[in-house]
């Protein structure tokens, strides 16, 4: 333990000294991974702790590999400290589930990249986070650690409002796990004031496979569109059974929007967000369609 301006610091080396620091510590405590947000938020005031728990030396946080799932389906598993530029470089994710490395490069600068994580960005409940989109799209899973234990849910089940999430207080992220679904294409648009290290204004995923010439599984997820990131249930059910055509993409797009209720920010309005969303939903839809393989 190490006394800091505010807080008290603790640097665990197992899940066993973690589970022992939580038990003793139930109020206060914050966790830190990349520190990106965590850092600039506490200094400012917006977060304030009395316990800063660094997780980066706990084994098995950091690192992506390929295994096989409870009914030996592929499945790419990420730790959750693993560092967002990790993401655009790996090639299996490139190859299988591109939405993912394609939002990754477009996180922030170099630096950043090289320092946030893919869980903190999930945990720190942006709705416009670059990397929730994406994930939604691709169907992910969560394994949640507690000291009571583990626990899995789909990504979906963990935002409950902006800056908030569904984690216990002494529960965190430690694995993101993407199916290899074969013949699937996926993609991810942001729209943002500049070309790169900027907020989204909006940003979309989408995955699409294709049987005989027609949609048979569809994904789309939006960022900015409601106070977390969000699916687009309806436009996914007007797509399916449905060929791929710009069409059905616009149409899809524009129920999309309908689903969506974006707030007006210092970045843009609420009319400017519904404006972008059905053009947003119908490019991203293309580019996942032009990526089956």
């Amino acid at each position: 333990m190490i006394e800091s301006k505010g807080y008290e610091y603790y640097r665990p080396g197992s899940w066993e000294e973690l589970a022992a620091i939580l038990c003793k510590k139930e109020e206060g405590v914050l966790f830190l991974a990349g520190g990106t947000d965590l850092f600039v938020d506490l200094r400012s005031g917006k977060k304030s702790c009395a316990h800063l728990v660094d997780l980066k030396c706990l084994k098995d946080l950091k690192g992506i590999e390929e295994a096989a799932g409870e009914h030996g389906e592929r499945e790419l598993r990420i730790g959750a400290l693993t560092a967002i530029h990790q993401l655009e470089t790996y090639p299996l994710l490139q190859e299988k589930a591109g939405a993912l490395p394609e939002a990754a490069c477009q996180l922030g600068s170099r630096q950043v990249r090289n320092r946030a994580t893919l869980g903190g960005n999930l945990a720190n409940a942006s709705p416009t986070a670059d990397t929730a989109a994406p994930l939604l799209a691709l169907d992910a899973v969560l394994e949640l650690w507690s000291p009571a234990g583990e626990r899995r849910i789909p990504v979906e089940e963990l935002w409950q409002k902006a800056g908030k999430t569904f984690l216990a207080p002494d529960e965190i992220i430690r694995q993101i796990i993407i199916p290899l679904v074969p013949r699937r294409g996926s993609a991810f648009m942001k729209l943002g004031p500049r070309q790169a290290m900027d907020i989204a204004i909006i940003s979309a995923a989408a995955s699409l496979i294709l049987e005989k010439g027609r949609i048979s599984q569809v994904r789309i997820a939006l960022g900015g569109a409601g106070e977390k990131p969000l699916r687009m249930k309806a436009a996914e059910e007007f797509l399916l059974g449905k060929e791929g055509t710009a069409e059905h993409f616009a149409a899809a797009g524009r129920l999309a929007a309908r689903e969506s209720s974006p707030r007006s920010s210092r970045r843009a309005s609420r009319e400017y967000r519904l404006a972008t969303i059905p053009v947003l939903t119908e490019r991203v839809l293309l580019q996942a369609l032009s990526r089956l393989s």
